[in-house]
């Protein structure tokens, strides 16, 4: 067995607190990364909610609500095709699928479970609201319907204008939905936007520059504040890494699995239970940064061009920018954005050598080869343990993984195997 030193050092704390609204917060930008070119458009959502819902002289809770669920309403996007089908059409027939995986997405997790049913029914006609919703979630459903067509509207003008003259074009923008309204909208939520959308502010809090800072001053407010507890935040991570995952059919489960790959391993190395379930959440986590990978390199069938690699490069920087924010305190990000070094300096982003990466990252790194190599790709079929193992055999030769936490798993490559291979959730 090896010898696990204690992980992260002093700033490692028995347990770990998250912020509800931050946690939101930090992975709708993890979200938004599905843009691609475009990156705040689920927080912009969210705070064109707020806004407006103060226009409306909603409650301090209601506007808290529907910044929050504004925020989450493309959870079930993970598709850069579907975000730009999205974005090119008012009403896209296909619209509801990524409204059905939200809604199932935010069920799965309690303390988000409360914005489900508006994140649900978010691409859906006022004229069609089921009539037993609840008159709250009709209206929450339909602002958020209302906001994320206004942004993609707004988005589109500021790509290509000055931004100072969205203030002088405000009438036009509001204009393009007006001739929805009674069908897809309610009149009384645009009479909202129009009263709201008066003001400077509302327009200019939307850049970049400022986005964050409205937000936060929003969520600053001790009233939301609620603990996460070490299973809430593995059950958080395992809705991030699904909605990841989902973002092709060929990475299925693939989060998952490392996790669980990841977990064992480290058990069958010595760590603690606190050190294993902190490098599971990581592996959970470590490919929130595909997210702004295009789908058409995900699921490339040959080899990836020179570009393509570069693109593919980027993702454990921004998956490392995502899980700073929700564990500040905690090696969660060093792990996750250096899965892909390799002892010899030749793995990227950082072009680590041996003597700087730590046990951990190896035994992610190792978790997180062998499973994609006992998934079925694009490219290839699932391989057979003993041809996964042939692989790797290579890859240690050559120095590029680590030896002992290799040797364990091909001690243990049958259990292991079939957690790599396993379907469905754990």
């Amino acid at each position: 067995m090896l010898t696990a030193e204690p992980a992260g050092g002093p700033g490692v704390v028995a347990g770990l607190d998250v912020d509800v609204g931050r946690a939101v917060h930090t992975l709708t930008k993890a979200l938004d990364y599905v843009g691609v070119d475009d990156k705040s458009h689920g927080r912009r959502v969210g705070l064109l909610c707020h806004r407006i819902a103060h226009a409306l002289g909603w409650s301090k809770d209601r506007r808290h609500h529907v910044l929050l669920a504004g925020m989450l309403h493309d959870c079930g996007v993970s598709s850069t095709a579907v975000h730009q089908k999205l974005v090119d059409e008012v009403e896209w027939k296909d619209a509801e699928q990524h409204c059905i995986r939200g809604d199932l997405f935010l069920s799965s997790f309690a303390p988000f479970e409360g914005y489900a049913a508006a994140v649900r029914h978010h691409h859906t006609r006022w004229e069609h609201l089921p009539e037993a919703l609840d008159p709250s979630t009709r209206e929450h459903a339909n602002l958020i319907f209302l906001a994320d067509r206004l942004d993609v509207i707004y988005a589109a003008f500021v790509l290509e204008n000055p931004y100072h003259l969205v203030l002088l074009n405000r009438d036009k923008l509001i204009g393009e939905l007006r001739e929805y309204v009674g069908t897809l909208f309610c009149e009384t939520l645009f009479s909202a936007l129009e009263e709201a959308a008066k003001k400077d502010s509302f327009w200019l809090e939307l850049r970049d520059e400022y986005l964050d800072d409205a937000i936060f001053e929003v969520l600053s407010s001790e009233d939301y504040r609620i603990s996460l507890g070490f299973d809430e935040i593995e059950a958080l991570g395992e809705l991030t890494s699904q909605i990841v995952d989902a973002k092709s059919p060929f990475t299925h489960y693939h989060s998952l699995r490392v996790a669980d790959l990841a977990y064992s391993l480290a058990g069958l190395v010595g760590y603690d239970q606190h050190t294993m379930r902190l490098l599971r959440i990581a592996g959970l986590l470590h490919d929130v940064g595909k997210l702004r990978t295009p789908d058409e390199i995900l699921e490339k069938p040959g080899a990836l061009t020179a570009e393509e690699l570069a693109q593919i490069h980027s993702h454990p920087l921004d998956s490392k920018r995502v899980l700073w924010a929700i564990f500040p305190n905690t090696p969660i990000a060093k792990w996750a954005s250096e899965h892909h070094e390799k002892l010899d300096g030749s793995g990227y982003p950082f072009g680590w050598s041996a003597e700087q990466i730590d046990l951990p990252t190896r035994i992610l790194c190792i978790a997180d080869i062998f499973q994609a190599l006992c998934q079925k790709r694009p490219y290839r079929e699932r391989l057979s343990v003993e041809s996964v193992l042939k692989i790797m055999d290579k890859m240690a030769d050559a120095e590029q993984i680590d030896l002992q936490v290799y040797a364990v798993l091909k001690d243990n490559r049958v259990p292991l195997y079939q957690i790599a291979i396993k379907e469905g959730a754990s």
